[in-house]
């Protein structure tokens, strides 16, 4: 899986035009804009999923309006910083391309495209967005500054994985954290990652972690063990015996037998939380 960083003009304009404003300097250039062009403003709202679909050769039906945009200093200065973020996350990519590519194969198991264009908007008008249909991302968030790429292949799968019953959300999410947030982030940074995410997952988490290790071809009482340790979870193996097979799972099929087995898998009366702080938790 690889990622490949754009700018693109078109979708950056799009962005001043039609999100969330950032600045009076914004308001302003929009307010103008506005009072001139009010048809082509309304027409060109459309054009996001074109340009989306079409990359660098989108040609837009009116560009009137984006030749305005370009040619203002507020838009000539919220380019230069996006370049510049856009350069950060490509070093930060490329630092680390080799473990992303290595730890993706490995936790996630899944068919991924070979790469994934990556749409770079100003980093403060927050926008993490998986296309699905085109298999993009545009990115531009404050929030990505030192996890960008686990935030990225986070977004990734949830929008591979969104299909989902709803039913079954929780157990979805819950996997999908155990892959990114926890075992690839963790990988990553070569450090714990198992408590970090979203607390309403929490239990859940804990109650599939002894299968999770089981697909991530944990397969002896040692290393489960060992990892317990690390992770600072732990569970009772005799109540897990061990099964080998599961190391040949692909992610969904992973899910899918989380949910087949959710009533044995997810059983609240099996957790046992334990205060003192110089304990790990036991499942």
């Amino acid at each position: 899986m690889n990622l490949e960083f754009f700018v693109n003009e078109y979708l950056l304009a799009w962005y001043l035009l039609y999100s969330a404003s950032l600045s009076k300097e914004i308001d302003k250039l929009r307010k103008s804009l506005w009072s001139k062009y009010k048809k082509e403003y309304n027409f060109c709202y459309k054009d996001k999923q074109e340009i989306i679909k079409y990359g660098k050769d989108f040609i837009p039906d009116n560009d009137i309006l984006y030749n305005e945009v370009f040619e203002s200093e507020v838009y000539k200065s919220l380019k230069k910083e996006t370049n510049k973020h856009k350069m950060h996350l490509v070093r930060l990519f490329e630092n680390n391309e080799k473990i992303v590519k290595k730890c993706v194969k490995e936790v996630l198991k899944m068919d991924l495209k070979d790469s994934y264009p990556v749409y770079i908007i100003h980093p403060r008008m927050e926008c993490m967005e998986y296309n699905k249909n085109t298999g993009s991302l545009i990115w531009g968030s404050d929030k990505d500054k030192y996890d960008a790429i686990t935030m990225m292949i986070l977004t990734i799968v949830r929008g591979m994985l969104e299909n989902y019953d709803n039913d079954y959300k929780e157990i979805v999410d819950s996997i999908i954290e155990l892959s990114v947030i926890n075992e690839i982030s963790k990988q990553l940074t070569e450090s714990p990652c198992y408590e970090v995410g979203d607390a309403t997952l929490r239990i859940i988490k804990r109650q599939i972690y002894p299968f999770w290790l089981m697909y991530l071809g944990i397969d002896s009482k040692e290393e489960m063990v060992s990892r317990m340790m690390e992770d600072r979870i732990a569970f009772d193996l005799d109540h897990y015996p061990i099964d080998k097979n599961m190391k040949k799972m692909s992610l969904t099929r992973f899910i899918d037998f989380c949910i087949k087995n959710n009533k044995h898998i997810l059983k609240l009366g099996n957790v046992l939380k334990i205060e003192k702080e110089e304990e790990i938790e036991v499942i």
